[in-house]
């Protein structure tokens, strides 16, 4: 299949005035786990840039009636945009003490719901991107340690490929065997080896 960066999804963001395709991702992820709820009230977003899973996630908050909530995003890259109760940060986050200062100055203890998109820059080598996912996501899992409430869920990009097994084995040993479920949205374009790991 020939690869087209301007497909459905690209021109329906367009459309919905979201800032990206990932907005699709998480929709069909919630339609199917409902991992976001009225008792959702603290979203940390890893990844955010530029900035659509925000977009997708206040918007639903606000249609559910969730008051006093907030949702705060970690990434490299600044994200252009305000929307209300969420904080974007230019930050990266594996630097610990940066991030629990930000944790801090929100008034954060513990998380309702972490969705990470966060991927690394890509070579075209599916497999050792594979494995710089893996590698990547194992540096953010204390940020998962320490602030998911024990009820708490998550949804989490990943790149299929080595470990991708054992990786999801420790999840599910972690988190519990049902807890954990692997994903692949519509929306993500076909070639691609990303799916997603849910904690239910």
């Amino acid at each position: 299949m020939t690869y087209n960066p301007y497909d459905f999804y690209f021109k329906k963001a367009k459309k919905e005035w979201y800032k990206a395709r990932s907005a699709f991702k998480l929709e069909e992820i919630q339609n199917k786990f409902h991992l976001i709820d009225k008792n959702t009230k603290t979203v940390v977003d890893i990844g955010c840039a530029p900035g659509s899973r925000m977009q997708y996630t206040i918007s639903l908050l606000q249609k559910m009636h969730v008051k006093d909530y907030k949702v705060i995003g970690f990434d490299l890259k600044r994200v252009d945009m305000q929307l209300p109760w969420m904080y974007a940060y230019a930050q990266d986050i594996t630097e610990q003490d940066k991030v629990d200062a930000i944790f801090a100055e929100n008034w954060i203890e513990q998380v309702d719901f972490i969705q990470s998109d966060m991927a690394p820059n890509t070579i075209g080598d599916k497999e050792t991107d594979a494995i710089r996912s893996i590698g990547l996501l194992e540096q953010t899992l204390r940020v998962y340690d320490k602030y998911l409430k024990p009820d708490g869920k998550f949804c989490t990009k990943i790149f299929m490929g080595p470990w991708f097994d054992e990786y999801v084995a420790n999840l599910k040993k972690k988190y519990g065997w049902k807890s954990i479920k692997v994903f692949k949205p519509e929306s993500c374009r076909r070639e691609s080896k990303e799916t997603y790991v849910i904690k239910i």
